[in-house]
């Protein structure tokens, strides 16, 4: 769990999108992003619901997210709904239409199947876990809060992620050694964001990433989704720390986002308009509690 302890609705928002991509545990983790299978028709629901306001924030507020692998249970505390639908549609599309409550009003969930999931969702990959959880999650909208959707394409803004004049400067991760017997090298271990919160702004400490990991932490941050142009395809470790909104009094407070990319990642963040899909939110209503 991590206590928020300055600005807590900046901090939160911040640190949301970091959270979410692996639906793991309480500490602030992002993981491997969830990857399409067109092939893979996920059908887990949840049996049982809960969904009650959570309390008015104060400085001791606190976010958790409890959503253990190979395990049908799903718990968020302190969440807003809009997070909610980035979890179950995912980070590449600009959400749109949703009102502002979806943002600022904050809400305590627990949901689980049964036994019987538990036991097929501990014999499928991490991957397809992840698709069956974001499956449950999106059925939880739709009748819990009467969500409808559709994906449109629109011009909308969003950035190229290129490598700087400098060059690049991530670290490779080191591969694991291969197997003594001969037998074939094991998978890397999976990708993993730490995110730190302080005076001078928000600390990414990223190990085991692949690109679509660091755009994906890039594009919570701009709030605009960030396309891979860097033609790289290795796993990287690094450090980014960059100001934030809470931060901009402090005179010691980091540089702004696009000047830590370039500075300290040695990449580069291009602003261009494109016509991408949206997530356009067509009707929601508040959940009542229960």
């Amino acid at each position: 769990m991590f206590r928020i302890l300055q600005r807590p609705l900046g901090l939160l928002a911040a640190l949301l999108p970091v959270m979410l991509p692996a639906l793991s545990g309480p500490s602030l983790h992002a993981q491997t992003p969830i990857l399409e299978e067109p092939g893979y028709k996920p059908t887990l629901t949840f049996d049982v619901a809960t969904i009650r306001l959570a309390q008015p924030t104060n400085a001791n507020f606190h976010v958790s997210v409890s959503s253990p692998p190979h395990s049908s249970r799903f718990e968020v505390k302190n969440f807003p709904v809009k997070a909610l639908l980035q979890i179950a549609y995912g980070f590449d599309a600009p959400v749109v239409g949703a009102p502002d409550w979806a943002t600022n009003t904050f809400y305590n969930i627990q949901a689980r199947s049964d036994e019987a999931a538990d036991a097929r969702l501990a014999k499928l990959t991490d991957n397809e876990v992840r698709l069956e959880k974001r499956n449950a999650i999106r059925v939880l909208l739709a009748e819990r809060l009467e969500l409808k959707t559709h994906l449109e394409t629109r011009n909308s803004a969003l950035y190229h992620l290129t490598i700087a004049k400098g060059g690049l400067k991530m670290t490779p991760a080191p591969a694991p050694p291969p197997p003594a017997d001969g037998a074939p090298p094991p998978p890397p271990p999976p990708a993993d964001v730490q995110a730190h919160g302080s005076q001078h702004g928000l600390e990414f400490v990223g190990t085991n990433a692949p690109m679509r990991a660091i755009t994906g932490a890039l594009s919570s941050m701009v709030e605009e989704p960030v396309e891979d142009k860097t033609g790289l395809t290795g796993i990287y470790n690094y450090t980014l720390q960059f100001g934030r909104e809470w931060s901009a009094s402090d005179p010691d407070s980091w540089p702004s986002i696009f000047t830590a990319v370039q500075e300290q990642l040695g990449l580069k963040l291009e602003a261009v308009h494109e016509s991408v899909p949206n997530l356009v939110v067509d009707h929601i209503i508040k959940p009542t509690e229960n």
